[in-house]
C-alpha cells in the first residue's frame, strides 16, 4: 500500500475532508461518524519488526520477543505490553509503501501525500482540513501540532491555515493572555489604529502575503478571547482522566490531544520522534517504545471513557520502516518498501 492508497483508505474510514461529518453523506462512506483526527507521527522510521509486525523468524525478530495480544492472530513485541491489551481497538496496516527513503522527503510525503518539489510547498493534510472545515463560530484553530517536530505547514495555502504549534503540552500557549500592563481599553485603541493603518496600506500595497498575515493576526486575537482556550490547560482536566496518564511529555501530549478533540478541534498532530536507530537499536528503542506504549494506550482509554473514540480517528504513522535483518551495528536501516501504520476509532 503506497502513501496515496493509505490516504484513500483512511478517507473511506472517515479521515478525509468530506467525511469529517461536515458534508452530505457520499457513497464511499455511508454513515461516517468521524469528526476529528489525531495523527500520532513517529518521525525517524519506526521498526515494524520490533513493534507491530513481529516475525517468528529469529533473524528478523532480533532481540525482540513476541507478546500475544487480546486479539487472536495479532502479535506485538514485548516493548508494548500495555497496547497488547488494547489491540481490539486498533487496526494494524502492515502493507505500507513509499517511494522516499530519506527522512526529510519521507516525512514530507507522509504528511502531505506529495513528493517534495523545488517549485512548490504543499499543505499538510491538517491544513486542508483547517481551511475546508473551519466555521466563523469556531473558537479554536482546527489544526494543532503538539510536541517537537515539523509544526504543520500550510504550504501554498494562506498562513492562517497552518498548525498552531504547542511545543510543550504542560506549558499551554505562550502569550495567550493580554499583558497585565496593557488595559483592555488600551489594547482596543491600538487595534483600531492598526486596522486604520492596514486599510491604507492594503489600498496601495496589499498582496496575498500581507492579507495572510492580517488574517493570522485576527485569528490569534479571536483565539485569545476564546471561551475554550482553557482546553490547553491540562490542570483543568478531571482527576479520573489525568490518572490514566503518566508524567512523560508524550503522554501529556496525548492528554492534550484528547482535550482538544473533545472541544471540537478537527485535526491534532502529536509528534514523537527519535526512531532512527541505525545502531544499538535494542539499547535505545525500549525507552521510546515505552513512551508510545503508555501514551497511546492511555489516549485510547481516555477517548473511550469520554465516548469520543467512535467520532475520532486515531492514526499512528511514520515515514518508512526498517529492514528485516539487523545490521552489523546492531541497528536496522531504512526500508521504504514495507512498513506499518495503526488506526483506531
Amino acid at each position: 500500500m503506497n502513501r496515496r492508497e493509505f490516504i484513500y483508505s483512511v478517507g473511506m474510514s472517515g479521515m478525509s475532508i468530506p467525511f469529517l461529518n461536515a458534508a452530505p453523506a457520499v457513497a464511499l462512506a455511508p454513515g461516517s461518524k468521524a469528526k476529528s483526527v489525531i495523527n500520532i507521527f513517529l518521525s525517524g522510521g519506526l521498526s515494524q519488526y520490533d513493534s507491530f509486525n513481529v516475525e517468528v523468524d529469529k533473524d528478523v525478530l532480533g532481540k525482540s520477543a513476541i507478546l500475544k495480544s487480546n486479539v487472536d492472530g495479532i502479535r506485538v513485541s514485548n516493548y508494548f505490553p500495555t497496547l497488547a491489551k488494547q489491540m481490539d481497538k486498533l487496526l494494524v496496516i502492515n502493507a505500507m509503501q513509499t517511494n522516499q527513503g530519506a527522512h526529510p522527503a519521507g516525512i514530507y510525503k507522509m504528511l502531505t501525500s506529495y513528493n517534495p518539489r523545488s517549485s512548490v510547498t504543499h499543505p499538510e493534510l491538517g491544513a486542508w482540513i483547517n481551511k475546508s472545515l473551519t466555521r466563523d463560530q469556531d473558537s479554536l484553530p482546527n489544526f494543532v501540532s503538539i510536541g517537537k517536530g515539523r509544526a504543520g505547514t500550510a504550504g501554498f495555502l494562506s498562513g492562517q491555515w497552518a498548525a498552531l504549534p504547542v511545543r510543550n503540552p504542560n506549558a499551554g500557549i505562550d502569550f495567550a493572555n493580554r499583558h497585565k500592563a496593557v488595559s483592555a481599553e488600551t489594547l482596543d485603541q491600538r487595534l483600531d489604529i492598526l486596522a486604520s493603518l492596514n486599510k491604507g496600506f492594503d489600498k496601495d500595497h496589499g498582496t496575498k502575503d500581507t492579507q495572510s498575515y492580517q488574517d493570522s493576526y485576527k485569528g490569534a486575537l479571536k483565539f485569545m478571547n476564546s471561551k475554550d482556550i482553557d482546553a490547553f490547560e491540562l490542570k483543568k482536566e478531571s482527576e479520573k482522566i489525568v490518572k490514566l496518564y503518566d508524567d512523560q511529555e508524550f503522554s501529556r501530549s496525548c492528554l492534550l490531544a484528547g482535550r482538544l478533540v473533545e472541544r471540537g478541534v478537527r485535526y491534532v498532530k502529536v509528534n514523537l520522534g527519535g526512531w532512527d536507530y541505525h545502531d544499538a537499536l535494542y539499547d535505545k528503542f525500549p525507552q521510546n517504545a515505552s513512551r508510545l506504549d503508555k501514551g497511546l494506550a492511555s489516549l485510547l482509554e481516555h477517548l473511550s471513557q469520554k465516548g469520543l473514540l467512535d467520532s475520532t480517528l486515531v492514526v499512528v504513522s511514520t515515514e518508512f520502516g526498517r529492514k528485516p535483518l539487523v545490521n552489523p551495528n546492531k541497528g536496522r536501516d531504512h526500508h521504504p518498501d514495507g512498513f506499518t501504520c495503526l488506526m483506531a476509532g
